[in-house]
């Protein structure tokens, strides 16, 4: 892989190129783990889960009432009963040893195992019974019955390999007798803040405090690689005090148009520079670096520019890994027009609301990749093509969404 070097940034790396190199190459990504079915919600399944068992492993009542040959009343009605014996009770848990002739029936209940013999179960409001005797005035067609492996057969996928475990896995593989699963490995994600202004406190590290707890969820972490300030050595120190340890280093404050920065110049010492600079907005100063087949993202200082800048790329390794974005997507109703600069590839703010059953998006001015009250506000990203001055309001667009959906 050639550098892809803008010193000075006199020109930046178009959006779709920045992809193209980094979905090019061969990142080291997390291993497995097994882990309970208790702790899996969310996590992403590691291998392909089946079921050994046929869910229900018997064939069993749906409802109360009694087991029946369909055909002893097949001409059942209110007046001309069919009458059947009552062998037994098959209760939850307990078969009735048995096996039922013609004419005869087995009391069982929600649940219940069906003896051998029945195909069906009556319910018992269309029953009345006489002594040790119903009489049956509605004819049944093998219903009522939650046959052998209706819900899950033996061989059943229950969870695919990179699929997110819902509930409703859990409660299969608990069903199926599946008590632990192999999971990916959260994604470790270290962050390293740098600038002398946040080593010597001088203003708070909120941008290293965003990321953080943005990337702290049910297939991602962080680690806290510490504060540097600007210099080379220390924050080489600093990279290499965690590169083991994590899959992705971002690193905060490397990347400036008007200050002299130390960090293009630490990193590069421990790995190669793949580019530097995209044709994005905001954050178009973000780098990227491959340190020991591992990718190392230098963003803006910024709060919004870095989040944004380091984003695309979490998303991409995200999506490589399991063939899913890291966000979800809606389209809805855009209620202003968006401005975009020709030749940059705009990530614009947005707030998505739900207003008269419709999806509506409003792009959020703002003034600068530092305001925070945008991101507070806004709960989406809509993307404008380096190709396009700008979307009219009216039109149908999609968002990424940064959090939930509003409600006005």
């Amino acid at each position: 892989m050639a550098k892809h070097i803008m010193e000075g940034f006199d020109r930046f790396l178009p959006y779709n190129d920045a992809i193209h190199i980094f979905d090019s190459i061969k990142w080291r990504y997390p291993n497995s783990e097994d882990t309970g079915i208790n702790s899996s919600l969310n996590r992403i399944s590691y291998t392909d889960v089946y079921s050994d068992y046929d869910i229900p492993e018997f064939n069993k009542s749906a409802v109360d009432g009694y087991a029946v040959i369909s055909g002893d009343i097949i001409s059942a009605s209110i007046n001309n009963p069919a009458v059947l014996k009552i062998r037994g009770c098959s209760e939850a848990g307990e078969k009735f040893s048995g096996k039922i002739g013609r004419n005869e029936c087995i009391e069982v209940y929600t649940g219940s195992e069906i003896p051998d013999g029945a195909d069906a179960v009556v319910k018992v409001e269309d029953t009345e019974k006489h002594g040790n005797c119903i009489h049956v005035y509605s004819p049944v067609k093998r219903d009522n019955v939650f046959k052998k492996g209706e819900d899950i057969y033996a061989g059943y996928k229950i969870v695919g390999r990179n699929e997110k475990i819902s509930p409703q896995h859990i409660a299969a593989m608990a069903s199926a007798g599946i008590n632990n699963i192999y999971v990916y490995k959260k994604i470790m994600i270290g962050i390293i803040s740098t600038g002398n202004e946040l080593a010597n406190k001088k203003i708070a590290n909120s941008t290293g405090i965003l990321l953080k707890n943005y990337y702290n969820n049910h297939f991602t972490e962080t680690m806290d690689g510490g504060i540097y300030g600007d210099n080379t050595d220390d924050i080489i120190t600093g990279i290499k005090n965690i590169i083991d340890a994590c899959d992705i280093i971002i690193v905060t404050g490397g990347t400036s148009l008007g200050r002299k920065d130390k960090t293009t110049d630490a990193i590069s010492s421990t790995g190669e520079m793949l580019f530097s600079g995209i044709a994005i907005k905001p954050g178009r100063t973000a780098a990227l670096f491959d340190v020991n087949s591992k990718p190392v993202i230098s963003v803006s200082g910024l709060p919004v520019a870095a989040l944004i800048s380091s984003l695309i790329f979490i998303n991409r390794y995200i999506k490589n890994l399991y063939s899913f974005d890291y966000y979800s997507k809606i389209t809805g109703i855009l209620d202003e027009n968006i401005h975009n600069k020709i030749g940059f590839t705009l990530f614009q703010i947005c707030r998505t609301y739900v207003k008269g059953n419709k999806v509506h998006i409003l792009p959020l001015k703002t003034t600068g990749s530092g305001i925070l009250s945008t991101i507070i506000y806004g709960n989406s990203i809509a993307m404008v093509p380096e190709n396009l001055e700008g979307i009219e309001n009216n039109k149908d667009v999609t968002v990424y969404m940064l959090g939930d959906i509003k409600w006005d």
